[in-house]
């Protein structure tokens, strides 16, 4: 039943661009010309024969398009308790966000400062550990007490509020862009960097930066993203151990982002990110999880959006994931490996066993994420030909994709 589900047509983003392009009635070719690829490229593309490989060539295709990456991801995910508890809490993420302000609240937060700044950590390390329904289920009270507070509080009580909801929205940020609510990242981003202005420590308003960042880099809008770390940069002094790690991070961040764009070399990011985390401890300050394994992730990804499988999966194989402290960090190095393997073809069973350790780890983060469902979907079409396999199939129906065709 499955192998004949698969003749009818193709799936995954291929398939979206196609729905999308016939809706705004462009041609291929002017797609293709839009975009700047070639028209046969887009032809396998849209027809499940060629997998997008590079977040430049999907962005591209998206802003052709006039189209946001997530509208392209065509999410149909067969959730199961924990996806649905995540996703569902969103809508009162969302109200938390636009009813709130830092000037004003209707009624003061019930917990004290130090209890609110102890429940931020504890969401921070709940979403590094990929526990996406105990956070969205407990994020919508603290953004809403923490924000009373700064609103309403006065002296260190206020500031504690303050830096707290520099983390909130961190933590907001990156859970709902993992959702596919990439807007709603953006909204939270830019609250977390008005509460660090307010606070105006210039070290705070650079890890603010770091949200904001994210939440561009869901949008597609890398270059914008590219200038708010380089701006992170101009405000840090690295005298703090903090600042170290808020500075190697940033550095990576402009590298990945030029390396989208095309504008910069990120050979020489690399090789400063690199020196910087000999440097540090690797605290985890502000969450971030700055390490010489992390500036490892980081090239994998890097290598992987200048168009060099190769070297992204030298570098993953070097990786030890045992020293990846945190779930969320070793889902998206599995996911990214799985992309460099994939794309140098003739290790499927390697890229399917990638995303089942993956889906493990992070069952909600994997099953939204827009590559992992594109290998996904890139190999069921192949399996016209080629037995896929039950895992395969199994990854497949947890995403919703076979149900797509």
């Amino acid at each position: 039943m499955w192998l004949m589900a698969i003749e009818s047509d193709s799936i995954g983003i291929g398939a979206e661009i196609r729905r999308m392009r016939r809706w705004r009635g462009m041609t291929l070719e002017a797609l293709a010309g839009q975009a700047g690829i070639s028209k046969g490229y887009l032809s396998k593309i849209e027809n499940g024969h060629a997998a997008l490989d590079r977040r430049s060539t999907l962005a591209a295709i998206a802003r052709a398009l006039r189209v946001s990456l997530t509208d392209l991801g065509a999410e149909h995910v067969l959730a199961d308790h924990e996806d649905h508890e995540a996703n569902g809490a969103i809508p009162d993420i969302r109200f938390a966000l636009l009813a709130t302000s830092l000037d004003d609240a209707e009624k003061p937060a019930i917990r004290s400062a130090d209890e609110l700044a102890t429940e931020t950590d504890r969401l921070a390390e709940a979403r590094q550990a990929c526990r996406y329904s105990e956070v969205g289920h407990a994020l919508p009270a603290l953004l809403t007490e923490l924000h009373a507070t700064a609103a309403l509080g006065h002296g260190g009580e206020r500031e504690s509020a303050l830096r707290s909801l520099v983390q909130a929205a961190q933590v907001t940020t990156l859970l709902v862009k993992n959702l596919g609510a990439v807007d709603l990242a953006w909204v939270a981003a830019e609250r977390g960097h008005q509460a660090a202005t307010r606070l105006g420590d210039p070290l705070w308003v650079a890890a603010s930066e770091f949200a904001r960042t994210q939440a561009l880099i869901g949008l597609g809008a890398y270059a914008r993203a590219d200038a708010l770390a380089r701006k992170a940069l101009d405000l840090l002094r690295t005298d703090s151990e903090p600042a170290l790690e808020v500075y190697g991070t940033s550095v990576l961040t402009a590298g990945f982002c030029g390396s989208v764009t095309g504008s910069d070399d990120p050979v020489a990011a690399i090789a400063e990110a690199q020196d910087i985390a000999g440097r540090a401890e690797g605290t985890n300050a502000f969450y971030l999880a700055f390490s010489p394994t992390n500036v490892d992730l980081w090239r994998v990804s890097i290598a992987l959006e200048s168009d060099d499988p190769v070297q992204a999966a030298e570098v993953a194989s070097g990786v030890d994931i045992d020293k990846i402290p945190m779930k969320s960090r070793q889902t998206a190095f599995l996911i990214d490996h799985a992309r460099a393997l994939h794309a140098l073809r003739g290790r499927d069973a390697d890229v399917v066993n990638l995303l089942r350790q993956a889906e493990r780890l992070g069952p909600t983060r994997t099953r939204h994420n827009i590559w992992a469902r594109e290998i996904v979907a890139e190999l069921v079409q192949r399996a016209r030909r080629d037995a896929g396999g039950r895992e395969l199939r199994g990854l497949a129906d947890r995403m919703g994709l076979l149900g797509a065709i």
